[in-house]
């Protein structure tokens, strides 16, 4: 008995690093063309899905940089084809908020955590409660 799954498993892992790195490449290559804005489009045209990007970048730590720059460059080209009225800016927007991060605001003070707040009752001067 040989070591390793059978030929016949279908289940059997595909990637190794260097075919990751060349899937990415691909897939860089591809998005440069056809100017995708969305990592969607970009496993669409490379017949797979998206998740595979992040198992890929989680697998092979030479995949996270590869996988970032993917990233940045769908978001580039939104970006950019919204400027250019390529597409339709409410389009553009939706898509840099839901899957490049983008906010309309960003909170510096409370750093997105919830704010105490304290009430002042002011019972009239020169009187003390404890009295």
């Amino acid at each position: 008995m040989s070591a390793g799954a059978p030929e016949e498993n279908k289940n059997a892992e595909k990637w190794t690093e260097d075919k990751a790195i060349e899937f990415f490449n691909d897939s860089f290559k591809l998005c440069d063309e056809k100017g995708h804005d969305f990592i969607g489009e970009v496993a669409r045209d490379m017949n797979t899905y998206r998740e595979i990007y992040v198992y890929l970048k989680d697998k092979y730590k030479s995949c996270k940089s590869l996988y970032n720059n993917l990233l940045q460059l769908c978001e580039a080209n939104c970006f950019s084809h919204g400027k250019k009225g390529e597409i339709n800016t409410a389009m553009a927007i939706v898509n840099l908020k839901s899957n490049h991060g983008w906010t309309d605001r960003v909170d510096t003070t409370t750093k997105d955590k919830e704010v105490s707040t304290t009430t002042i009752i002011n019972l009239g001067e020169g009187k003390n409660p404890d009295k």
